[in-house]
């Protein structure tokens, strides 16, 4: 039977795990204060560790975004199945992963061949796994809640242009590996992209 505290339970075990994703994040920084040898103050150990201060930065951004992704979504969700508990274990999987891939990007000696990749694949998966939880609550109506606000969501965007972009990226960090994360930046291409596949959509309806 599938009730309203299974989903709340479903829900507060995916809190959790991204609770504990974030809290593994700050976990190599510990190990540069313990290795800050020379480093006299604060703005010393930044300096001289910038990079790994960084990608904890964004990928604690990365994380804190996703999370709040999800969190949006769900709200619309009054019930759950098979495939939404799947696709919420997908989910968490590169959760946990951000901080291993973040920890690749930081590798001594310029970084390890394949980490840009790696961790754009993660991205593009996390994001995948959100845009097809919330395209299967779409199409399945009786797992959403009733409202104004869920109306308006059903018909909101997708994120399909995300995906894209995100693949994209990752074309690119594998073609010219000298790009690295740098890549990332297409996502700003987001909004003008989901505006032109809605003026699509639209003109598709109108035509039909």
């Amino acid at each position: 039977m599938r009730s309203e505290r299974g989903l709340d339970r479903l829900l507060a075990f995916s809190d959790a795990v991204v609770a504990i994703a974030l809290t593994l994040l700050v976990l190599p920084l510990v190990e540069v204060v313990s290795g800050a040898g020379d480093a006299d103050s604060v703005l010393d150990l930044v300096a001289d560790d910038g990079d790994a201060f960084l990608s904890f930065a964004i990928s604690f951004l990365v994380i804190w975004v996703l999370w709040g992704n999800h969190h949006a979504m769900m709200e619309h969700f009054s019930s759950y199945d098979g495939v939404v508990v799947g696709l919420h274990f997908v989910w968490l999987l590169t959760i946990v992963l951000l901080p291993f891939t973040t920890q690749l990007l930081d590798a001594p000696d310029g970084g390890i061949d394949g980490a840009a990749p790696t961790y754009v694949a993660t991205l593009l998966v996390s994001i995948g796994a959100l845009v097809a939880l919330g395209t299967w609550g779409r199409r399945h109506p009786g797992l959403l809640r009733d409202g104004d606000e869920t109306a308006a969501w059903t018909a909101a965007p997708t994120g399909l242009a995300t995906v894209a972009l995100l693949l994209l990226a990752l074309v690119v960090t594998i073609a010219v590996p000298a790009v690295g994360v740098l890549a990332l930046f297409l996502l700003f291409l987001t909004g003008p992209l989901e505006r032109l596949l809605a003026s699509r959509r639209r003109r598709r309806s109108v035509a039909g």
